[in-house]
């Protein structure tokens, strides 16, 4: 949020640390009324007793707290991971008319904006209750990084003093591997500054601050690495198991092939139903799991079908 600007607050939820949201609307609603109190420091604390009887009343109080605390500066309320709401309606723990609330909430307050972000697209959302938000929000497609971007993020992060470079081809690599996923770019670099700090300050052993080939090799390569991506790489393999039928198959079939396979290897090994395997195909490329080059399907990200062959 630091390139909001002063006058824009940001209240950030990521549903998935509600776990299985046990008290429904009252996890929600005050997780929800914590985030606005961690960004605007002023308000009252939640009182937990009223979220818990009076969950929808209790929140509606505190978004008119925080109307009259922002004055004229603005705050937008960000629901991170937004297919949990999906998962907890469709399981009966949350209300089928919550999509109306969020709709009351969005039309309330022109300085309160909400920003919903998940894997799928509010399209594929088909279920009726997710109606109320179509008249209400307009789709954002939030794509990967190109080339010069992935280089720019990572040799020139927005820090006043920071004293470590990369070589041209420790860059190539980064860019080969992720093919600009704003998540998968930044946690390489994340751990390749993680590495060199362990390696000079814990083992006191003399580094050039530029970061090479190997120091690149040596991140991809450590199943660490894997274990601190997992959110990503479980999240997209499991969207694949949702819509068309046979994508993970699909998924776990080709990560065997790091320079992909043409659609005819895929039907020698999947069959004869061809309709079927295509939707899988199309839909992959979709949501950017695969892509198709030169007559070969692969996976647009590297490190996701080093993920997939060797953790699935």
């Amino acid at each position: 949020d630091t390139h909001l600007g002063s006058d824009v607050h940001l209240a950030y939820v990521n549903l998935l640390i509600l776990g299985g949201a046990e008290h429904g609307l009252s996890d929600l609603f005050l997780a929800m009324a914590y985030e606005i109190k961690a960004a605007l420091p002023g308000l009252p604390e939640p009182e937990i007793d009223q979220f818990d009887s009076h969950p929808e009343l209790a929140f509606k109080q505190y978004l008119d707290l925080t109307q009259a605390a922002l004055g004229s500066s603005r705050l937008i309320i960000g629901l991170d991971e937004f297919e949990k709401l999906e998962e907890w309606i469709g399981a009966g723990q949350m209300p089928r008319d919550l999509l109306d609330t969020f709709r009351g909430y969005i039309q309330k307050d022109q300085n309160i904006a909400f920003a919903f972000a998940g894997l799928h697209k509010l399209e594929e959302m088909t279920a009726d209750y997710f109606n109320p938000l179509f008249a209400s929000v307009r789709p954002v497609r939030v794509s990967f990084l190109g080339k010069e971007a992935t280089f720019q993020v990572l040799a020139n992060p927005p820090l006043e003093d920071f004293p470590l470079d990369y070589s041209r081809e420790a860059l190539e690599r980064i860019w080969q591997v992720t093919s600009g996923q704003p998540y998968l770019v930044q946690l390489v670099g994340h751990y390749l500054v993680s590495r060199f700090n362990r390696l000079t300050f814990e083992k006191g052993r003399s580094m050039e601050p530029v970061f090479g080939l190997e120091d690149v090799e040596s991140v991809i390569e450590d199943p660490e690495f894997y274990s601190q991506g997992r959110y990503y790489f479980a999240g997209v393999y499991g969207q694949a198991e949702q819509g068309a039928e046979g994508q993970q198959e699909v998924l776990k079939f080709l990560a065997a092939f790091p320079d992909g396979i043409s659609f005819g290897g895929l039907e020698a090994r999947f069959g004869a139903d061809t309709d079927r395997l295509s939707e899988a195909v199309k839909e992959l490329e979709r949501h950017d799991v695969l892509r198709e080059k030169d007559g070969q399907w692969k996976f647009t990200v590297e490190l996701m079908r080093r993920w997939v062959k060797d953790f699935i």
